[in-house]
């Protein structure tokens, strides 16, 4: 068997037979990698706690039939925030899934992937304990940028449907069709009224954000501010492009979204409160 070396982040791992574990992780130079370790899970394993869920790792591997098998491993980076907040978790597990069903069938290397996922789990990481508004802030932003790396980005500058620069209007709405895949002008958009869950007009802030989410590095992008209820509807919306135009179903998106409708109704509930 030959041997090669790969630095990759862990996306997802689980239990094989009475001592062995399967990891998959995300590499710079191999794309996806499905290894297993025989024995990672004994109390006295060379491998300890490298393995374990989102860790960026230096990895010594052996080629295999169907998986590669791992026999060395240490940690570059552990982002051991993670595991502790329950919410962080979760985002983080919306990166892998969308990572591991996009690219489940190719090992075909993406630098740029491999450092949009490095960047959002080193960012979730460093976040503060429970802060939804900044950890939803940067699921996003990954989700449009995975679009943009996967050629599945919408059209946000011209009109999806016939090319027409797009211009403000007088009301401050913007059409955007996730059947058609992007921005609609007046004419168009009138004539896609009976699809209407396919379109929803968007407000300046809404348009503002989609358009800083398609072209601004993460380092420009950290430091803009949003209403929190302008980033939510963003994020469904750019949730709901991603499913319907990638056919990928995305266990993650149904608990985050039952979370965010918590979340709108105690805001409101709060709102409410202080009203009276």
């Amino acid at each position: 068997m030959s041997s090669y070396r790969a630095k990759a982040i862990i996306l997802k791992a689980y239990k094989l037979g009475e001592a062995d574990k399967i990891v998959k992780l995300y590499s710079q130079k191999n794309g996806l990698i499905d290894a297993v370790a025989k024995g990672a899970r004994k109390i006295k394993s060379k491998f300890g706690g490298r393995l374990e869920l989102f860790n960026f790792i230096d990895l010594e591997l052996a080629s295999g039939k169907s998986l590669d098998i791992i026999t060395g491993a240490e940690i570059l980076k552990n982002f051991s925030n993670i595991p502790l907040d329950f919410n962080k978790f979760i985002f983080c597990q919306l990166i892998s899934e969308i990572v591991l069903k996009m690219h489940l069938h190719t090992n075909e290397a993406s630098p740029v992937l491999f450092k949009l996922i490095y960047v959002c789990f080193n960012e979730i990481d460093s976040l503060p304990k429970d802060d939804i508004y900044s950890q939803e802030k940067v699921a996003c932003f990954f989700i449009a940028k995975f679009l943009k790396i996967t050629g599945y980005a919408p059209i946000i500058e011209n009109c999806s449907s016939c090319g027409t620069a797009i211009v403000e209007e007088k009301s401050g709405k913007i059409s955007f069709s996730i059947k058609m895949g992007g921005v609609l002008c007046p004419i168009c958009s009138k004539s896609a009224e009976n699809m209407p869950d396919m379109k929803k007009d968007l407000n300046l802030p809404h348009y503002n954000l989609i358009s800083d989410l398609f072209s601004r590095k993460f380092k420009d992008f950290r430091s803009v501010e949003f209403d929190n209820a302008v980033l939510e509807n963003v994020y469904r919306l750019i949730s709901d492009y991603f499913n319907y135009h990638t056919d990928c179903h995305i266990d993650c998106y149904n608990y985050l979204n039952k979370f965010a409708a918590v979340v709108q109704s105690n805001i409101k509930s709060n709102i409410k409160s202080n009203l009276n």
